[in-house]
């Protein structure tokens, strides 16, 4: 697979069939992409300056944060792509819906500024590079 950034390793999972309702109610079976994987990309949480929510200094405390959307991969009992976002535990702790009263629109608008956030961090940084 030829990755957008030739210094990271990215891997998808093995291809699996999933099943799908047909619309007239027959039996389907559709080939499901896989994940996007990318360890190094979690790795990086490891020396991101700041938490991309609150901002509060990375004293090891930043973690690599999954989207939670269908749209993102997300699914009952799997994790989603690995576009993560470097959040402190208790900024990931709202993203997930474990701390806080955010509803799932404010949850995704958090994720999505805080991934935004990230990634241009990675690419100010020289961490990601656009290859041709």
């Amino acid at each position: 697979m030829r990755a957008w950034n030739s210094t990271l390793t990215a891997k998808r999972e093995k291809p699996r069939r999933i099943a799908q309702d047909a619309p007239k109610g027959e039996g389907a079976s559709i080939l499901h992409q896989g994940v996007f994987r990318c360890s190094d990309l979690l790795k990086l949480a490891s020396i991101a300056p700041h938490c991309m929510g609150c901002e509060e200094a990375n004293t090891g405390q930043v973690v690599g944060c999954h989207p939670n959307s269908l749209a993102m991969g997300k699914g009952m009992g799997q994790k989603a792509h690995d576009l993560v976002c470097y959040l402190c535990h208790e900024c990931h702790d709202i993203l997930d819906g474990r701390a806080g009263t955010l509803d799932r629109f404010e949850k995704e608008v958090l994720y999505l500024r805080t991934f935004h956030l990230s990634m241009d961090w990675l690419f100010q940084a020289g961490h990601l590079k656009v290859v041709k």
